[in-house]
């Protein structure tokens, strides 16, 4: 199996808290100097006046900041992402693929202007990178936490502050917080079913403080949708536990462990062009193995016959095309062999672990660590003609492949991916060069084979700050 594998050990940045530094908003007394011939009498029955002072309240922030509080998230869909929650914000868009929000092929997020690559990423002040697909410095954060965990979400727009454990933050922050055990014994579960067989469940054990300050809890959460469109199915387990012990005025020490499996069938991206040729529900052909096969014949003809007139001076006569009776010519609506593929989709596992350390050294002074572990091995995959299939590989009846799919000359070998970001040229294409650490194996369709994936791995081991 093709699988890429992520090891990530990292310590937060320690921040150090001085309190007393600030002072206290000055409270200003207004006095009324009005000449008393200037007066206005008041009505007999009009509310006493106030004592004419005016407080002005700081919060110590020297940018934008806004939050999205637990009380927010429960007002949407169970399962929605953070993400979609903060877009009412003023200054943040977002998009998404899906309804919840979670399909990260597709997922983008800007703030005033700013797109997501610009942006610093963080959870309980673990680094989550910048959310962007496939990234190797971090995770998306519908697989970090479950949504019914998140406390609040707060989005600092502008550049980051310096004590955000983030490379990233240019354009701002939004930082993510899990919820605090509770001091009592509690069972909270949901369940949601929609249309497109969608069933959602969650389920979350507190214990409430089992003595001197020891609280945890444990939940699990399950999702399953069929695609609104197309063919294919959106699947996630996750579990998070957390324990916390508290010392009071001394401070406290927090330990969490998160894991997810997901797997997800991808939609196709669509240009203008292939929307206005198949219509805004055009995707992914699954459910058409002769379709994709005639597609990726029709492909490989044109590539021949363009091949053997290189080769003879634009002349045709003598050719024989690779796939007799399927023509040259594209099926209605498809304008290349790139409008729609067979199949594409992609499985990610995580394990985020941690431990926080948050000690009040003194009146004045407070320490606060996070050491904290991930770890990935996922895989993206799509299916193309480009490559034949090789003998020797399953048939899907039980038996193998004799011959393989003719070859394409070298320099028809096309190495391309329509799937671009516009906000990300980084990782506008999955299909990296090789010595961005992924290796890109690419396949075409046989009559009668079944249709492999075309798969890349990486490896990648990494301390972050």
């Amino acid at each position: 199996m093709i699988a890429r594998n992520w090891l990530m050990l990292g310590v937060a940045a320690t921040a150090l808290s001085v309190s007393g530094l600030a002072a206290p908003a000055v409270a200003q007394e207004m006095r009324d100097m009005a000449a008393p011939e200037a007066s206005v009498e008041a009505p007999a029955d009009a509310p006493a006046p106030a004592d004419g002072e005016i407080v002005v309240l700081g919060f110590g922030q020297t940018r934008q900041v806004q939050t999205v509080t637990a009380a927010d998230m429960e007002r949407l869909t169970p399962g929605t992402s953070p993400l979609k929650a903060v877009a009412k914000l003023p200054g943040v868009n977002f998009q998404s693929a899906d309804a919840f929000g979670a399909y990260e092929w597709s997922t983008r997020i800007s703030l005033r202007g700013f797109n997501q690559n610009q942006l610093g990423f963080t959870l309980d002040g673990v680094p989550l990178g910048d959310m962007s697909y496939g990234n190797v410095n971090g995770l998306h954060i519908s697989r970090a936490a479950i949504s019914e965990n998140l406390a609040a979400t707060t989005v600092a727009q502008g550049a980051g502050a310096l004590g955000t454990a983030s490379t990233s933050n240019l354009g701002g922050t939004l930082q993510f917080t899990s919820r605090a055990p509770s001091d009592t014994a509690d069972l909270v579960a949901s369940g949601t079913y929609g249309s497109n067989d969608t069933i959602r469940a969650f389920v979350r054990a507190e214990s409430g403080d089992i003595g001197g300050g020891l609280k945890g809890y444990l939940s699990y959460g399950f999702l399953t949708t069929d695609k609104w469109k197309g063919y294919g199915v959106q699947r996630q387990h996750q579990v998070n536990a957390k324990l916390v012990q508290d010392f009071g005025e001394r401070g406290s020490i927090t330990g969490f462990v998160n894991f997810s499996d997901r797997r997800e069938n991808d939609y196709q991206d669509l240009s203008l062009d292939i929307i206005a040729r198949r219509g805004l529900r055009a995707d992914n052909i699954s459910n058409d193995y002769a379709l994709a096969a005639r597609i990726g014949k029709i492909y490989q003809n044109n590539a021949a016959i363009a091949a053997y007139q290189a080769a003879n001076g634009g002349a045709t006569t003598g050719f024989t095309p690779p796939w007799a009776g399927v023509g040259y010519t594209y099926p209605a609506g498809f304008g290349s062999v790139d409008d729609a593929y067979y199949d594409a989709a992609g499985v990610r596992r995580d394990w985020l672990g941690g431990v926080t350390f948050d000690a009040k050294l003194t009146d004045a002074l407070a320490l606060v660590s996070t050491s904290y572990y991930h770890h990935n091995k996922g895989q993206g995959s799509w299916v193309t003609p480009y490559v034949g299939t090789p003998a020797g590989v399953p048939d899907g009846s039980g038996g193998t492949i004799g011959a393989a799919s003719p070859p394409l000359l070298p320099h028809h070998r096309v190495r391309h991916r329509p799937r671009r970001q516009p906000d990300a040229p980084d990782a506008g294409d999955r299909r990296q060069p090789a010595g961005a650490g992924r290796l890109v194996r690419e396949q075409r369709l046989h009559p009668s084979a079944p249709l492999l994936r075309h798969g890349r791995w990486h490896h990648a081991q990494s301390q972050r700050p």
